[in-house]
């Protein structure tokens, strides 16, 4: 079992099969993801220059998600930007834990390639995040 999810992760996260794809149904590839895509084609599968490149992705999203969710809590009412505090301070802490799991060596599958893993799932969470909140503002403006 522990094989057959290493393997999954790996497919999953490894930078060779990083492909952009269209971000939260926009039709469009998010200019993060575009160069992400760039800098992991230009590191030629060394080490470092893939964590760099994930570390700028990372970096890209990070900021991205702080971005919409100053732009959605400018838009809500007093009551519910409480409640979007709350949901997104929850969803830190659901990332920071979901993170030190996913460090685990059953999980990651340890060695050389852990690192890569367990950042590529951290871009992924923090892009997700990034595809809920934006949802949400699309809502929001509607109403």
């Amino acid at each position: 079992m522990k094989t057959i999810f290493f393997i999954i992760a790996l497919a999953t996260f490894a930078p060779w099969s990083y492909a952009a794809d269209v971000f939260c149904d926009t039709g469009r590839i998010h200019p993060i993801d575009d160069q992400f895509a760039l800098e992991l084609e230009q590191s030629g599968g060394t080490t470092v220059d893939i964590r760099n490149a994930q570390g700028n992705a990372h970096e890209g999203w990070d900021r991205e998600l702080n971005r919409v969710y100053r732009e959605l809590m400018d838009i809500l009412p007093a009551e519910e930007k409480l409640l979007l505090r709350d949901a997104q301070r929850a969803w830190l802490n659901f990332r920071d834990t979901e993170a030190r799991f996913w460090w685990s060596e059953n999980i990651s599958g340890g060695g050389t390639m852990q690192p890569i893993n367990v950042s590529g799932y951290g871009i992924e969470q923090l892009k997700g995040r990034v595809c809920q909140l934006s949802k949400y503002e699309q809502a929001a403006m509607h109403f």
